[in-house]
């Protein structure tokens, strides 16, 4: 079955069940030990999951995390579990003590079954953060929030790439609660910026507040104007949704630009990175594809390693590496390359075709031998 579907399903359980659990040992046995299942992990083989794992700190001997999940034989999981009742804030300092005793752990986990919280160590080196990077409600989840958890199934963790995605998603919380913000209630330093150019008034609070309408206006526009260049509507959709005063037609056209629809041409282009890099002898068992609103990505193994973001919608078709643009630009001499507009260090190739890819063979190769 398809995660989501699988995560979708255990939703509904969870509303079922919940009212009837009355203590942590029902929890983690009717809600956590089944999350855990769908992430892959085998909660019967102590090789991969451990219960009631001792984890001291200094003096405190004894010290035991409910789970300990494990790879390799090292740790890379800690799950705290309380019971569907209790509220989870003022439990996480028991949480930091077993992760900072453990060093090979780089994911803490916080549950009570209904709400998880989520934790690594991105302020300090092996000190857990006090506030999460990643939470979630399992009968209130979003497509983006599976989107998260599937980075944390028994096929894809990767505990480098994990840190490095925590971190991301932090950063980006906060920008889009500042975008937001600042999109819906303009704030009157940013107005005098917006503007300051083309005012030859001196502008006073009358002024700001005759602008104001006219910029929440001109942001709505201009970001549905972004979405129809096909630039990551994913990203901005969110911050325009409730503002938008584009007229109806465009909101519409905007709201079908963002289903997540697999195209043709999306299909082909797996199968040409796929065939370069048979051609070229490399393993490519485990590439797999996944599709958003914002790119069709291509990675290897776990999506965190992704080798190509490609998008072909409308006349601005592009694809975006992680190779620098001076390396991109050698091996793609024949095309357009530029910096990708929302990353530091990635480059952006820009297209006229799916077929196009046919021609950058070599590009496909060294994108993939970067990430395996």
């Amino acid at each position: 079955m398809d995660f989501r579907l699988e995560l979708q399903k255990l939703s509904s359980q969870v509303t079922e069940r919940k009212g009837f659990i009355t203590n942590e040992e029902m929890t983690k046995q009717s809600l956590i030990i089944p999350f855990l299942q769908r992430l892959g992990y085998d909660v019967f083989n102590p090789l991969e999951v451990r219960p009631e794992y001792v984890s001291d700190f200094g003096a405190k001997k004894g010290e035991k995390v409910d789970y300990a999940i494990f790879k390799n034989g090292i740790p890379i999981i800690f799950i705290e579990a309380k019971a569907v009742t209790e509220k989870l804030d003022k439990h996480s300092a028991q949480l930091s003590r077993y992760f900072n005793a453990t060093p090979e752990v780089k994911i803490a986990i916080l549950t009570n079954g209904v709400e998880y919280k989520f934790f690594t160590d991105l302020n300090q080196d092996n000190i857990m953060d006090d506030q999460p990077f990643f939470s979630f409600h399992m009968e209130n989840m979003s497509s983006v929030d599976m989107e998260s958890i599937e980075s944390f199934t028994r096929e894809q963790f990767d505990a480098e790439g994990l840190v490095k995605y925590a971190e991301e998603l932090v950063y980006m919380s906060n920008l889009n609660s500042n975008l937001k913000e600042l999109f819906r209630n303009p704030s009157d330093e940013f107005l005098r910026f917006l503007i300051k150019d083309f005012s030859n008034s001196r502008i006073t609070s009358n002024v700001l507040e005759r602008f104001r309408p006219i910029v929440k206006k001109a942001i709505s526009n201009t970001l549905l104007e972004i979405i129809s260049e096909g630039l990551s509507p994913r990203d901005v959709v969110a911050a325009t949704a409730e503002d938008a005063v584009a007229p109806e037609s465009s909101q519409a056209e905007a709201g079908a630009r963002g289903a997540i629809i697999t195209t043709e041409d999306e299909l082909k282009s797996y199968e040409i990175v796929k065939e370069a890099l048979t051609t070229a002898g490399r393993d490519v068992s485990a590439l797999h594809y996944k599709d958003t609103t914002g790119y069709f990505t291509i990675y290897n193994r776990v999506i965190t390693k992704w080798m190509l973001r490609i998008n072909l919608d409308g006349s601005n078709k592009y694809v975006v590496t992680r190779l620098s643009v001076e390396d991109c630009a050698k091996l793609a001499q024949l095309y357009e390359v530029e910096a990708a507009p929302k990353s530091l260090g990635e480059s952006r190739i820009r297209i006229q075709s799916v077929d196009d890819l046919l021609l950058l063979e070599e590009l496909l190769v060294v994108c993939f031998d970067g990430v395996k």
